[in-house]
């Protein structure tokens, strides 16, 4: 009978060998990430026919270690890249280096509009030339080349950026750039506002501008809010020679602000189940989700000794919710406690400190600017009056039917 170890076993182990030698390389990756930089980021030149021009650029030593850098280029105008030095060694003390490559367009490029091209600096091991090959992890950083082809005609690319300014004022900057042959004799951009509700707020427009062929300028628009902190989107338009291009772009006003109103209390007793009805007011223009209360309490130690949470609610814009919290007692002796409530909305938080002063029949938070209600289990419970109003016609009839029996026996 034949011993050795079947095919399929040693292809099993292979692939699980495959897998582990994946995962080291994995690992060895994340640990180099930050050991090597390179700026600029970008540079952006325009077409020109025959165009011959140097660009540098700068590689950083971040980790101040020994390493070498081997050059590479790719992307659709590779071939019109000559790097002046494809490798580098740096020492510990080499903190950066500049380098340079060569750009030599051709004639003509047939297709209009944005080439790409990255300058890949990869990071091996000190005298990687000497030791020759090597297998494991690198790092690479890359520097982008953006070679722009104008269009036969007009034709217009624009963003949209917004800034606050002083005295409530929101300021709209609009980069424009001529990607087209032609000139542009008349530029301009109309803004409309819109709230989270699809409400227009406000239109504005900048002055009106020329743009030369491959020539970039900036609109400028500004805008006095007088609206409810929210979400806002400004939809643009650019109008240049009877033509149009239409980009958006998603803005906030002030700061989420979610604020407690009241917190009501009602029939508490010490040792049962305190319930915190909180009215929470919404001054944001647009739903806030998943909102929910959290209050803690300490004891004279500054240790937690409670420490509970509401459900979450949805609150919409510029309007009151009650959100409900509850607290067990159980335990529980009269005194002043410190703790804090914290109001979570939005990925945000407010917290602000406090003190519950807790009798046996009421629980009094102080702290808070909003007003808080406090109502005692006893006197003021409509069951207690029900009860007593109910004792008291039982007392009148009993009274009225001894009364008519007594008059009765005098009568006979």
């Amino acid at each position: 009978m034949n011993n050795l170890p079947s095919r399929s076993g040693g292809k099993f182990t292979r692939i699980k060998i495959i897998f582990i030698l994946a995962g080291l390389l994995i690992i060895l990756t994340l640990q180099n990430v930050s050991g090597i930089g390179i700026t600029p980021g970008r540079t952006t030149i325009n077409f020109e026919p025959g165009l011959h021009q140097e660009v540098s650029f700068s590689i950083i030593n971040s980790e101040h270690k020994d390493m070498s850098v081997v050059f590479t280029v790719r992307g659709d105008l590779s071939e019109s890249i000559t790097l002046t030095q494809t490798y580098a060694e740096f020492s510990s003390s080499e903190e950066s280096k500049s380098f340079t490559y060569l750009v030599d367009l051709p004639q003509k490029i047939s297709e209009p509009g944005k080439h790409k091209v990255e300058i890949v600096a990869l990071e091996m091991p000190k005298d990687i030339k000497e030791k020759g090959t090597f297998v494991g992890a690198t790092v690479a950083v890359v520097t982008q080349l953006y070679v722009y082809v104008p269009y036969p005609d007009k034709y217009v690319e624009a963003e949209i950026n917004v800034m606050e300014g002083e005295e409530g004022k929101m300021i709209f900057f609009i980069p424009v750039a001529n990607r087209g042959k032609l000139d542009i004799v008349n530029i301009k951009a109309v803004i409309d506002i819109y709230t989270s509700l699809n409400e227009k707020v406000a239109t504005l427009e900048s002055d009106a501008e020329s743009l030369n062929s491959l020539e970039r300028k900036e609109l400028v628009a500004e805008w006095t809010a007088e609206v409810n902190p929210g979400n806002y989107l400004a939809v643009t338009t650019i109008i240049y020679d009877n033509e149009v291009l239409k980009i958006e772009k998603e803005f906030s006003i002030g700061e989420m602000a979610l604020e407690i109103k009241e917190i009501n209390i009602k029939d508490f007793e010490l040792g049962s189940i305190a319930k915190f009805d909180t009215l929470v007011e919404n001054k944001w223009s647009s739903d806030l989700k998943e909102v929910y209360l959290n209050i803690i309490v300490y004891n004279d130690e500054g240790e937690i000794m409670a420490d509970f949470k509401s459900p979450t609610y949805d609150i919409d814009a510029l309007s009151k919710a009650e959100i409900v919290a509850y607290w067990d007692t159980g335990g529980v002796h009269e005194g002043t406690y410190e703790g804090k409530i914290i109001l979570n909305f939005g990925g945000k938080s407010t917290e602000r400190n406090i003190q519950m002063k807790i009798t046996d029949n009421s629980i009094e938070v102080m702290g808070l600017t909003g007003h808080v209600i406090i109502q005692k289990k006893g006197t003021f419970n409509l069951n207690n009056v029900l009860l007593m109003l109910v004792i008291f016609l039982i007392i009148a009839n009993i009274f009225w039917f001894v009364v008519v029996r007594r008059l009765n026996k005098r009568k006979k």
